[in-house]
């Protein structure tokens, strides 16, 4: 009997070193997904910071074309302005040395057309 017992003894002892074993396995399983859902969840972190990061940057980057076309727009419709100032000025100087020589054309001759109208009503030159 005494062995039985020794046997049975050996027996459990396999056993319940086969259940302690299977307890490492399930609890390093366990470890390894809580390390996976936390791995899991580090990326989804790190995902979303560097999506927030790139979408600050793209903001960033409309923020900066839209002020650039802005100043572009600005320097632009100033160019545009002074050049159309310039055209406006330079028309009205043409158009004043015109009037200024009609006017000289006028008193240098309007005496002279006036005589020959006269000469022409009277027949009597002046």
């Amino acid at each position: 009997m005494a062995n039985t017992d020794t046997v049975k003894t050996t027996g459990n002892s396999a056993e319940g070193s086969s259940e302690q074993s299977i307890d490492e396995v399930l609890k390093r399983l366990v470890d390894v997904e809580e390390a996976a859902g936390q791995m899991k969840d580090a990326v989804e972190a790190r995902k979303k910071e560097l999506s927030d990061a790139a979408d600050a940057r793209k903001a960033e980057f409309d923020r900066q074309l839209a002020a650039q076309m802005e100043e572009r727009s600005r320097r632009l419709e100033e160019r545009m302005e002074k050049e159309k100032q310039e055209e406006l000025d330079g028309l009205l100087q043409k158009t004043k040395q015109e009037l200024d020589g009609l006017q000289r054309k006028y008193d240098t001759e309007h005496e002279k057309i006036t005589d020959k109208i006269v000469e022409s009503i009277k027949g009597v030159k002046i």
